[in-house]
């Protein structure tokens, strides 16, 4: 599909008033990707951000070896065996150590 000028603005206007991309392309007859790549190309499409179970931003193993290495004052390479331990035992640790 071509999206002229008035399209493109009206699509541009609803998306950042918070009309979900999937409304958009019932309304236009065309496929939620073409709106996707649309948005994209205007700068506009901010994708969704992936949460854990909990709600949160997931963190990596690796940011919270590097953080605890950083809270005892040590290389994170003399740390490197954490990275077999529980991500929620690096968090519980590095929530100890964090000071007040």
């Amino acid at each position: 599909m071509k999206y002229d000028q008035e399209i493109t603005e009206k699509l541009k206007r609803e998306y950042l008033a918070g009309v979900p991309v999937s409304t958009l392309a019932e309304g236009l007859g065309v496929p939620d990707r073409s709106v996707i790549a649309k948005l994209s190309s205007l700068g506009v499409y901010k994708k969704k951000e992936y949460l854990t179970k909990r709600g949160e931003l997931p963190v990596k193993k690796e940011e919270y070896i590097e953080r605890i290495a950083k809270l005892l004052d040590v290389n994170s390479d003399m740390l490197e065996s954490l990275e077999k331990v529980n991500k929620s035992v690096l968090a519980l640790i590095e929530k100890k150590l964090t000071p007040n």
